[in-house]
């Protein structure tokens, strides 16, 4: 048994910007975390520092240019260890995509489920900024401090 995060939400933008907004370095930093280092290619490793809290990694399990992107945890809390990160991306129109991100399976006793979910629920929220605004709210950036997304303690 696991427990599962998503959230969903629309987006005014292409399938190709939000893509790219998963994928790259540039994109990554400018919605997750600023110390970004990504290798958008499958089996390529992405790792997201957050100051003195600690880094994760994933591989890339899959890449479908302006469709999907499927991350696994592979140096992260154990808990996330074998979990499944994903962005899936679908057109509604010309100028909108629908949006969903998801966490799976993570253990159905995972004490941090509430917190990471409202965490990723930010960071999904930060995206949606960064590719309707031009500035997401990554770690350390006022808006991430707002949220507390980054911890202000």
């Amino acid at each position: 048994m696991s427990s599962n995060i998503m959230h969903s939400i629309a987006i005014k933008t292409t399938p190709a910007r939000a893509y790219e907004a998963v994928t790259t370095e540039r994109g990554l930093a400018g919605w997750y975390t600023p110390a970004t280092k990504a290798e958008p290619r499958v089996g390529g490793t992405n790792e997201f520092t957050f100051g003195d809290y600690g880094a994760l990694r994933f591989r890339v399990e899959k890449l479908e240019p302006s469709r999907h992107v499927d991350w696994v945890g592979v140096d992260c809390p154990p808990e996330w260890k074998g979990s499944h990160v994903s962005f899936d991306i679908k057109p509604e129109d010309e100028n909108t995509i629908t949006f969903t991100f998801s966490h799976t399976g993570l253990p159905s006793n995972y004490d941090g489920y509430a917190c990471f979910n409202y965490l990723w629920g930010q960071y999904v929220r930060s995206i949606k900024l960064l590719l309707e605004t031009g500035a997401g709210e990554p770690f350390g950036s006022e808006g991430s401090k707002t949220s507390r997304t980054t911890p202000t303690d």
